[in-house]
């Protein structure tokens, strides 16, 4: 059985938002932006109740994506991610409504209320949660899979509310390739306060993602997985 990751994502405190157009407008071009280059057979789309939904062909895209979503949200608008491992199977292809099922959907489902419980819990920072579903097959079994990727999660999740806002757009820019000059320059900053920045409080997530983008070029050249029909 072919895994592929499904991922859920809910605004985080949607009810609060005042310029509902606007904010949608907002998340439609961070979740556009972050799919650039990743393997997703299924792109982001809008769907009911404040969500949205994708499908990466890899663990490493599925990370890759949602970090990229958060970096690139503006401050005042957030989305909640629940990744879920299994199967995708198309139930309908209609052009106005694409419609699916699967394992991989229900861990999803699971994975964003579980990351929505551990706010709740005191744990403002969490923003995204990964479940795996019985039957998605992986070395090391799911159990340990989950716990090592939520470990991590965690750990990215508060490193991101860390970041002050120009901080996460200069992530942004770094992790999609700009040089520290035109960070700077964007930015309106000295190409050595980039420099300091990127070696210390964003060290570890440029750090971390270069792991997973070297994992990705790893497998570039494949054609993109086809969701089973």
């Amino acid at each position: 059985m072919d895994v592929y990751y499904a991922i859920i994502a809910d605004i985080v405190g949607s009810r609060r938002l005042t310029d509902r157009h606007a904010a949608q407008a907002a998340f439609t071009d961070a979740l556009t932006r972050a799919a650039a280059d990743l393997v997703l057979p299924q792109s982001p789309i809008a769907t009911v109740g404040d969500e949205f939904q994708a499908v990466a062909a890899t663990l490493t895209d599925a990370l890759t994506f949602t970090l990229r979503v958060q970096l690139l949200l503006p401050e005042d608008l957030s989305l909640r991610f629940g990744i879920g491992a299994g199967r995708v199977e198309m139930v309908s292809a209609d052009a106005d409504a694409i419609i699916q099922d699967g394992s991989a959907w229900w861990a999803a489902r699971e994975a964003v209320e579980q990351a929505h419980a551990v706010q709740d819990a005191g744990r403002e920072f969490c923003r995204t949660w990964m479940r795996m579903a019985q039957d998605a097959v992986v070395p090391g079994g799911a159990e340990e899979n989950e716990a090592v990727v939520n470990a991590l999660l965690l750990l990215r999740d508060q490193a991101v509310a860390r970041l002050r806002p120009r901080q996460r757009r200069m992530v942004a820019a770094l992790l999609a390739g700009a040089t520290q000059v035109e960070v700077a320059r964007v930015e309106k900053v000295s190409q050595q306060a980039v420099s300091d920045f990127s070696r210390g409080p964003g060290a570890a997530l440029i750090e971390a993602q270069a792991l997973l983008d070297a994992v990705a070029s790893a497998r570039r050249g494949r054609e993109p997985l086809a969701v089973q029909q």
